[in-house]
């Protein structure tokens, strides 16, 4: 019951910033970015403010696409760990992921100044697959280190 209770909350999450308008998505994402400029760019502090805002605001692309990535990252994890029991749980979990993507995007179209864009879908589909063979490669690690354990213990004998 809590992963689709996490599920729900982070597509809450994906929706509330997708309909920010333009101009507030433009303002958080600034924001953002002038508190990371200072760990970017070693010598932040010595530019002229001018300097500083150019750089932070050079910076808005990467962050924005890097949000779009984790946070589709996060979803394709989480639907891979509520599905992974089901026949093909993987592929299940990055098509409701992909699926969310799209219609994320048509949601879009009907923000002031946000446009829906195809590119988005493949980077955020992108950051599901992630997501998804991350949790994969977790789950197993977990699985290998419990049978370990269980050898080493005798309780288990392969």
């Amino acid at each position: 019951m809590l992963y689709p209770v996490l599920l729900i909350a982070l597509m809450t999450v994906i929706f509330c910033f997708s309909a920010q308008s333009a101009d507030d998505s433009t303002v958080e994402s600034s924001r953002i970015c002038r508190a990371v400029a200072p760990a970017v760019f070693s010598d932040y502090a010595q530019k002229t403010p001018d300097v500083q805002e150019e750089l932070a605001l050079g910076l808005t692309f990467v962050v924005r696409k890097a949000a779009h990535f984790t946070e589709y990252a996060l979803l394709g994890g989480l639907w891979y760990l509520w599905l992974r029991r089901r026949r093909l749980g993987w592929c299940l979990s990055l098509a409701a992921a992909a699926l969310y993507a799209v219609t994320d995007e048509v949601h879009q179209l009907f923000v002031p100044g946000r446009a829906g864009m195809v590119q988005d879908v493949l980077l955020d589909s992108t950051g599901a697959a992630c997501g998804v063979a991350s949790v994969v490669m977790l789950l197993c690690v977990i699985h290998g280190i419990r049978c370990r354990s269980a050898q080493e213990r005798g309780v288990w004998k392969l």
